[in-house]
């Protein structure tokens, strides 16, 4: 036993060059294992917090799209709410106000160059239904950036369509208008589709990032039992 012992204090040897250099390579291993996956875990978060930002922010913003165009009023017993429509911008006449102001126009458009949605106002001024409206805006908002145009496939959509009644058909059925629409074709609209794609604002946005939003809005006072007729002034 006392031999034994003599011998286990004299041994000085440890470990040999190669076995060092194995421990050192395993441990660079582990540790760019870990390097690894903590890059991931905070990307993916990224791409998480990208995507909840631009559904969040597109929702919003289809809301107040939706509200706008709701809330289309007739000027008068005669004119109908739409006075312009392409496929980028819409024009028409709204009352958003508990009566104690003027109907005001407003319009609502899609620049594909700064990739924003834009509301403009203009208060109508004068006596309803007389009014009428200042050439510049009192107000201009952005109600969304970072917009890119909704697609089916590969197929890029417009930003707004217009639909109409289709004459002859069964109640409710539409037929899509040809835009710019004119004045007879403004006139019969019953129905706008809205579609976009919202991004992230963030400098980082990806297709993957991105969330698609479509809504049908209908105009009010359109009954589907008179075809060849548009929403109802009353």
């Amino acid at each position: 036993m006392a031999s034994l012992g003599r011998r286990l204090r004299q041994d000085e040897s440890g470990y040999t060059l190669t076995e060092l250099l194995m421990a050192m390579l395993v441990g660079m291993v582990i540790l760019m294992a870990a390097f690894m996956l903590i890059d991931r875990a905070s990307t993916v978060s990224a791409e998480i917090s990208d995507r909840q930002e631009a559904i969040q922010r597109g929702r919003a913003s289809m809301e107040h799209i939706t509200r706008q165009l709701r809330s289309q009023v007739c000027l008068g017993d005669r004119i109908e709410p739409i006075t312009f429509g392409s496929a980028n911008r819409v024009e028409f006449y709204a009352d958003l106000s508990d009566g104690s102001k003027n109907v005001e126009k407003r319009t609502i458009a899609y620049d594909p160059a700064a990739k924003t949605i834009t509301e403009q106002v203009y208060p109508g001024i004068g006596t309803y239904p007389d009014l009428t409206f200042a050439p510049t805006p009192a107000e201009t908002r952005v109600i969304l950036s970072k917009v890119e145009p909704a697609h089916v496939g590969s197929t890029p959509q417009p930003f707004l369509r217009y639909f109409a009644f289709n004459t002859g058909g069964v109640p409710g059925d539409l037929r899509e208008l040809s835009v710019p629409l004119t004045a007879g074709t403004a006139s019969s609209v019953v129905v706008l589709k809205v579609a976009y794609q919202a991004r992230p604002e963030g400098a980082r946005s990806l297709d993957r990032d991105a969330t698609t939003f479509y809504n049908d809005v209908y105009v009010r006072l359109a009954d589907p039992l008179n075809p060849s007729e548009g929403p109802r002034c009353i």
